[in-house]
């Protein structure tokens, strides 16, 4: 190859490593984006002070969560609740309590943890889906990582061309 086409290739060779680590970045950012969000999610309901850490990208998507996850908590809790009383054993349970506060107090108290446990559900869904995309970045990641490998190796073969190709012109001077 004459030295001009090996200094091409080289000066795409170091724009295409540019536009991979540049990719490879990104994906970093996402991922430790993704990861943070996961561990604020984690339990099922999110803090004000977890909004407050949340990382920019994952703002709207938290808020969805949020959404998506606590009326779908009420609605389950409410048709579990529905069900729940509608049981022989819980109806004579209720019959049995004379206050009506503590009637209400241990109400509250199911309704509380039925809800509890359809929004740790949603949490669960919700890894599963952040486990699966971490995995499909972690691969592209890899891809990339991979095909940067090979372009350092190109590389250094380009570079060795270019020098050779320098020889060939170099002048010999003999005295």
């Amino acid at each position: 190859m004459s030295l001009l086409m090996l200094h091409r290739r080289r000066l795409s060779i170091i724009h295409q490593k540019y536009e991979i680590n540049a990719r490879l970045n990104e994906m970093n950012q996402k991922l430790q984006d993704l990861q943070q969000y996961a561990a604020n999610i984690a339990d099922g309901s999110i803090s004000i002070h977890d909004m407050a850490n949340m990382p920019a990208s994952m703002f709207n998507r938290t808020l969805m969560f949020m959404t998506f996850a606590h009326n779908g908590a009420m609605m389950s809790a409410n048709q579990n609740m529905q069900n729940l009383m509608m049981m022989p054993n819980v109806q004579q349970q209720m019959a049995q309590m004379q206050d009506p506060n503590q009637l209400q107090m241990y109400q509250n108290w199911m309704y509380q943890n039925l809800y509890a446990q359809e929004r740790e559900k949603f949490a669960k869904q919700e890894g599963k889906l952040l486990n699966q995309q971490e995995k499909q970045m972690q691969q592209e990641k890899a891809r990339l990582e991979t095909q940067l490998k090979m372009l350092e190796a190109e590389l250094e073969g380009v570079q060795q061309g270019e020098r050779d190709a320098v020889k060939q012109w170099k002048p010999e001077y003999v005295a």
